[in-house]
């Protein structure tokens, strides 16, 4: 009987601690799974209060550890994020819940004059205001879950939250020593209290900072799209400028070479053309594909790269009957050019070199589009599909990779980066028809 009442209300407080941290992190699976994950863990934490104590020694320090690591499992397979934000959470919320239950048990000691002796002894009331306990903790947790909604964790970890895993330690200090002590001490309860308050407010705080410094991030992101976006519409724009320029000279060109053959003038004929290859080879474009927007981003990247005196090589065929979002390969072509960019103006000029390669393949079944850009470059770490920035205010930045791989993430690409031999790799292939399937669900 008691190995079961000790089971039951294991299981309430791990469906508890489930509900609690559904307010901050978003799901792993799908219901049935999820509910059958949590099962696993209730009989985990059962096995672990009622067959270990039985088993073995355990002091106050062994059962916090004991149990903080069965709910950050839990969380591992429950939730998605970060592993700092996770540690904090559960950590946290473990120190919060405990001393809640501890400051309404001294409170009941308080207002029925019993010991703590006696109220262990004292059976029925001690299951009663277990109960109790578990009751007025899930009303806390129900209002939470009513007004706070998960967040969708992004970017890599934050180096101070676990430092801010200090303030829940602190609790848990607390609790050890009033669990230890003989006799009930006003001023420890008095400082469990300001504890508690301040891991709840730190819980909160940290949760909102967490969604500010989102904010910000996203309306970076949203900022370098756009930037590049309109770089790749102005090139567009400068490319059919520069068109309807050369169309227009170009009947003037006619005109007068016809008036010299006119006159007979072979020579001057013959040097007219001379003077106008010479002013026409900078017009000639770098790239044709025969698809506008690949062609100015293209050709301005080119130019640009040309420019800091950087060898670029571009390997594309006819890609005007391509399905991807022109917006879309603005922004995966132009952030690409834009780190190789960067990366090749740290080296010396001698060694700056960027190959690019747009392929698409008509005769594949389905229909695929292979993207990759090569450049020299110094070393770079890459950890996780991501590369550091080492600019000033690192939270700001970095975000070009980011938008490449959110873009390839809606047409379900393949992607690689790799880093060898002074050189760096991006490439990337998907198919063509899954575009016409994300059209068709967005209509």
């Amino acid at each position: 009987m008691v190995y079961l009442l000790s089971s039951l209300l294991n299981s309430i407080q791990m469906l508890l601690y489930m509900f609690f941290m559904n307010t901050f992190f978003v799901r792993r699976h799908n219901s049935r799974l999820f509910w059958g994950y949590w099962l696993l863990w209730a009989l985990i934490a059962t096995v672990a209060t009622n067959v270990f104590p039985s088993s073995i020694q355990l002091n106050g320090p062994f059962v916090f550890l004991m149990e903080i690591i069965i709910l950050y499992g839990m969380n591992v397979t429950l939730y998605y994020g970060r592993w700092d934000r996770r540690l904090f959470t559960v950590v946290t919320s473990y120190a919060a819940i405990y001393s809640i239950s501890s400051l309404m048990e001294t409170l009941l000691l308080r207002i029925t004059h019993m010991t703590r002796a006696e109220y262990l002894n004292n059976a029925p009331l001690y299951i009663l205001f277990c109960f109790i306990r578990l009751g007025v903790l899930g009303i806390i947790v129900a209002l939470i879950n009513r007004f706070h909604a998960p967040l969708k964790e992004l970017g890599k970890p934050r180096v101070w939250v676990p430092f801010a895993t200090f303030f829940p330690l602190c609790t848990l200090f607390v609790l050890l020593i009033l669990q230890t002590s003989s006799s009930e001490s006003s001023s420890w309860t008095f400082c469990l209290f300001v504890m508690c308050v301040v891991d709840v407010v730190a819980l909160f705080l940290f949760d909102n900072i967490e969604s500010t410094a989102q904010t910000r991030e996203a309306l970076a992101v949203a900022r370098q799209r756009a930037d590049a976006q309109a770089a790749g519409m102005q090139a567009l724009s400068d490319s059919y400028a520069a068109q309807r320029k050369m169309t227009h000279e170009f009947r003037g060109y006619l005109f007068t070479l016809s008036a010299m053959l006119d006159h007979g003038e072979i020579s001057a004929v013959s040097e007219y053309l001379k003077q106008l290859q010479v002013q026409q080879t900078e017009r000639i474009l770098l790239v044709n594909s025969h698809n506008p927007s690949v062609d100015a981003v293209l050709n301005q990247k080119g130019y640009a790269a040309k420019n800091s005196g950087i060898d670029i090589r571009f390997e594309v065929n006819d890609l005007s009957e391509i399905k991807t979002s022109p917006v879309d390969l603005t922004i995966i072509i132009g952030n690409l050019l834009d780190n190789a960019i960067e990366a090749c103006e740290k080296l010396p000029t001698d060694h700056r070199w960027i190959t690019v390669k747009v392929i698409r393949d008509a005769n594949a079944s389905p229909t695929s589009i292979f993207l990759s850009v090569e450049n020299s470059s110094l070393p770079v770490a890459i950890v996780n599909d991501h590369i550091a920035t080492t600019k000033q205010e690192p939270e700001l930045h970095g975000f070009g990779l980011r938008n490449v791989m959110e873009t390839l993430h809606k047409y379900d690409a393949f992607h690689l980066m790799s880093y060898k031999n002074s050189s760096f790799l991006f490439c990337a292939e998907w198919y063509e028809e899954r575009t016409d399937s994300i059209i068709r669900s967005l209509k």
